[in-house]
């Protein structure tokens, strides 16, 4: 491979996509036969997608596309006959199947002027929702959380009828638009700073902004342990994903929590549901930091959260002189999120952040 030429492997992607643009012309040709057969009623699915989803082992997405794909070629057979003689890939048919249904001449020529990403905008352009397209988004309207990356995040997707999604979309927006800047004077990207935004209000929704009795749920945890040094390495949370020592730094922090301590294996003891900072302690702390933020130059009262100044997993005792009051931005991205630790040397109603170590990124 490292004595092939750029050409030579570029000729090479472009053809294995025309052979997978020919496989799934058959594909679509089987799964037309498959539908005017009634297979799927006959197997006791509810649609063609979720027949192929199951059959073929596909990602429900990917099952809906091929279906919706098939039915429409079968009216466009010159769409169909590009892509079985590989002239179009499939990814190119799949969008001007949706234009043929608006405009046949545009996309029976190929629309050789638009990239796929163009198609899908004209396509999009000159497409007029109807009662029945509405109707048929919102019994379609779906949110699905997965979780990736070996468990250290989670993906989201789904649909939305128009006016939820501009709902969510202001919402998020203008939530995103009022989260200060970092420590260091910069601000996150607008998608980033719109995930805070999208946690800030699932956050609401545990209890009224910024009460000391603020509702949260109750996280159980497995907390594995160093069978030698009985240290806490990392924890499986109660839905089975398992969370490394950052995530973990959090839960443990300000969360009502259930833990369970495992070495090797072995559940070695149980603790009741507790806060690491009880509602009382809590309650003194707010009112010595005047219900506000302590970072300096923060006025903030936003969903106020008592934190360790040396950090609980790193041995900080739980008392008055090593707590502080931050709002939740402070707290949630700057300090967990970003990795910002409290400068030691600041004083105690004037907070400021040590940037952690490392490159800044390009």
């Amino acid at each position: 491979m490292k004595e092939a030429t750029t050409d030579a492997i570029e000729q090479e992607l472009a053809g294995l996509e025309a052979l997978i643009g020919r496989a799934r012309s058959r594909q679509m040709t089987l799964l037309a036969e498959i539908d005017r057969r009634q297979t799927p009623t006959a197997d006791g699915c509810r649609s063609l997608a979720e027949w192929a989803t199951g059959r073929l082992d596909v990602a429900p997405e990917t099952a809906a596309t091929l279906s919706r794909t098939a039915r429409s070629l079968q009216d466009h057979p010159q769409v169909a006959a590009m892509l079985q003689t590989a002239t179009i890939t499939f990814d190119r048919a799949v969008e001007l199947a949706r234009l043929a249904a608006i405009d046949p001449d545009t996309a029976e020529s190929g629309a050789w002027g638009w990239d796929v990403a163009g198609l899908r905008r004209l396509a999009a352009r000159r497409r007029r929702a109807t009662r029945q397209d509405e109707r048929d988004v919102f019994d379609s309207r779906h949110l699905v959380m997965q979780p990736s990356f070996g468990d250290a995040a989670w993906r989201l997707w789904g649909l939305l009828p128009a006016a939820d999604g501009t709902i969510i979309d202001a919402a998020l927006t203008k939530r995103a638009d009022e989260l200060p800047t970092l420590p260091d004077g910069t601000r996150d990207t607008l998608t980033q700073r719109r995930v805070d935004a999208l946690v800030a209000i699932a956050a609401d929704s545990f209890g009224t902004t910024g009460s000391a009795d603020s509702q949260t749920p109750i996280v159980s945890m497995f907390i594995d342990l160093d069978a030698t040094t009985r240290e806490a390495i990392s924890a499986t949370l109660e839905s089975g994903l398992h969370v490394g020592p950052g995530a973990l730094d959090e839960v443990l922090c300000n969360t009502k929590r259930q833990t369970i301590l495992v070495a090797n294996g072995q559940p070695l003891a149980a603790g009741l549901t507790t806060r690491t900072i009880s509602p009382t302690l809590r309650r003194a702390i707010l009112h010595r930091d005047g219900h506000a933020c302590a970072a300096d130059g923060c006025t903030s009262r936003y969903r106020l959260q008592v934190h360790h100044r040396i950090p609980w997993s790193a041995g900080g005792p739980t008392d008055p002189d090593n707590l502080v009051t931050l709002c939740w931005y402070h707290h949630h991205v700057v300090i967990h999120g970003k990795g910002y630790t409290i400068d030691p040397d600041s004083p105690p109603q004037r907070i400021r952040f040590r940037k952690p170590a490392g490159p800044d990124p390009p």
